[in-house]
């Protein structure tokens, strides 16, 4: 079934938890004419979740964690104890439920080619299933360092490509991600992605472009929540031109020079 707006449904196949952070959905569209022809590992979608009532909750973006040679896709959702439409339906979702669902389009970079440096990840729960996918299909030859700040409990789900080695960092705050920073993009030609919530994500920009004097062109943030609004509250401040602090211009230009933007410059709106 297909609504006015684009949206398609989509059933759940399988739940299952990664660890006690993170709970793995995947979805089959009803469908197969909805499928998409180009099907991105860490490209984004949107699903809409039961809302009170009859009146349906407005959708939230997320990330294709995985694409299935059959047409269904895995997305990975931070377990929280929160009250919005999501959270309380990740709680009691099973098998045979059923969503709606949009496709979006590609991540915002990719890494499928040779860096000439050291490439550094920088997420909390929230970028964690985009940088996961972006990690293991990066280049055999991209030196690949994975910066969580998150629980030592949280383990990433990386199936690394042969001969391409992913460093996985668990840090315990802002801080200690700044100290590995600062040991590690100086002097280099590092590539730096950060995705998590916006504050850190503006404070791990200024370090990097202010301290440490990384171009622009090697750094590229997203700020993928905000502590102390609501969903609503943060879709509405992420049509600001100040939320993610990189100019997408500049973005686009620098890193398609390097070959590292993909073909479709997505801004993920998680």
């Amino acid at each position: 079934m297909t609504s006015s707006d684009g949206f398609h449904t989509v059933r759940v196949e399988q739940v299952r938890p990664l660890d006690p952070t993170m709970r793995r959905v995947t979805f089959a569209p009803l469908n197969d004419g909805a499928l998409p022809h180009e099907r991105p590992h860490g490209g984004h979608c949107r699903l809409r979740f039961p809302g009170h009532g009859t009146a349906p909750s407005r959708p939230r973006a997320f990330t294709y964690r995985r694409w299935h040679e059959d047409g269904s896709f895995d997305v990975d959702f931070v377990v929280h104890a929160g009250e919005g439409p999501a959270a309380r339906w990740l709680r009691q979702a099973r098998p045979g439920d059923e969503i709606g669902w949009r496709h979006g389009g590609a991540p915002k970079i990719c890494l499928d080619r040779p860096g000439d440096g050291p490439t550094i990840l920088v997420s909390d729960p929230s970028g964690l299933p985009l940088m996961a996918a972006l990690a293991e299909r990066a280049h055999p030859a991209r030196q690949v360092e994975l910066v969580l700040l998150a629980p030592p409990e949280t383990r990433p789900d990386i199936a690394q490509r042969a001969g391409c080695s992913v460093a996985v960092h668990h840090q315990p705050s802002a801080e200690a991600i700044e100290a590995h920073l600062r040991r590690r993009a100086p002097g280099s030609n590092a590539l730096v992605f950060a995705a998590c919530e916006a504050s850190q994500m503006r404070r791990f920009r200024r370090l990097l472009l202010d301290d440490l004097g990384l171009p622009r062109s090697r750094v590229v943030t997203s700020g993928y929540w905000k502590a102390g609004l609501t969903t609503e509250q943060v879709d509405r401040a992420k049509r600001r031109a100040d939320w993610f602090g990189d100019d997408l211009a500049i973005v686009d230009h620098s890193f398609r020079e390097s070959g590292v933007v993909s073909s479709n410059l997505a801004t993920p709106t998680k």
